[in-house]
């Protein structure tokens, strides 16, 4: 895996395989950010762990683990506003979207098919 942020890694992903609306760039550049978030929450929790002490002291899930289902959610539901399943033939099962293929490549450097 680069050092590079993983939306940057999904962006050019993105780009290189559709040519996108000035309107569609400014959601890829939503998603982008979203991806962001992940990333840094993904950190947090790999550092703290997914358990932690609260800022009473109580032992309880890392907050970071509902906001990281919640981003992950905006992130594909802005990635499937833009269409990507659709072009790479829908995700039936069988099919990983170009969205996803492009995150796992980013992600964890998997070429995905």
């Amino acid at each position: 895996m680069s050092n590079l942020k993983i939306s940057v890694e999904f962006r050019q992903s993105v780009l290189a395989v559709f040519e996108l609306e000035n309107h569609e760039l400014t959601t890829l550049d939503r998603a982008c950010a979203v991806l962001d978030q992940i990333q840094e929450m993904e950190n947090d929790v790999t550092t703290r762990g997914a358990v932690v002490r609260g800022i009473r002291g109580g032992i309880g899930p890392n907050p970071c683990l509902k906001e990281l289902r919640a981003a992950e959610a905006s992130f594909m539901a802005l990635v499937r506003s833009l269409g990507l399943n659709e072009a790479d033939g829908g995700m039936d099962g069988n099919t990983r979207s170009a969205a996803a293929r492009a995150m796992n490549r980013a992600r964890w450097g998997v070429r995905g098919g």
